[in-house]
Order: C-alpha cells, then structure tokens, then sequence
C-alpha cells in the first residue's frame, strides 16, 4: 500500500512539474515574440533615421556646393526695421 502511494505521490509531483515547465515556456515564447516585436520596431526606426540621415546629407551637400557662393555674393543689411 505504501508503495502505490509513494508512486502516486511521484506521479502527481512529476505532473506538477510538467505543468510547470509548460507554463515557464509559454512565458518565455511570450517574452521571445515580444523582444522580436521590439527588434523589428527599432530595425524600421534605425532604417527611417538612416533614410533621414542621408536626406540631410544631401541637402547640405546641395547648400554647400550649389547655394553657398550665390549667398555669398548677396549683400547683407543689419539694419532690421520694424
């Protein structure tokens, strides 16, 4: 008699930990979605400030070479009158 107790204490306790084993791994694929959520939010973030990165370079290329000796040669007057 006390062996089948024994054994179905085991079993029950064995049941327990399967359970729980479940659950952590569930928990843990729930963490694993959201980290890849998070890794392609900040892959589309990296690529929008790469895209306006390269905007702003070309922008400055074009005032540097295209606009700055025409600004040059534009008088400037301090004089402000309201």
């Amino acid at each position: 008699m006390r062996q089948r107790v024994y054994t179905c204490v085991c079993f029950c306790s064995l049941v327990e930990e399967v359970y729980e084993i479940s659950e952590t791994v569930e928990q843990l694929r729930a963490k694993l979605r959201e980290a890849e959520s998070a890794l392609q939010h900040l892959l589309r973030t990296k690529m929008s400030l790469e895209h306006d990165l390269t905007v702003k370079n070309n922008s400055i290329f074009v005032d540097r070479e295209n606009c700055l000796g025409q600004r040059k040669n534009f008088p400037l007057s301090v004089s402000v009158v309201y």
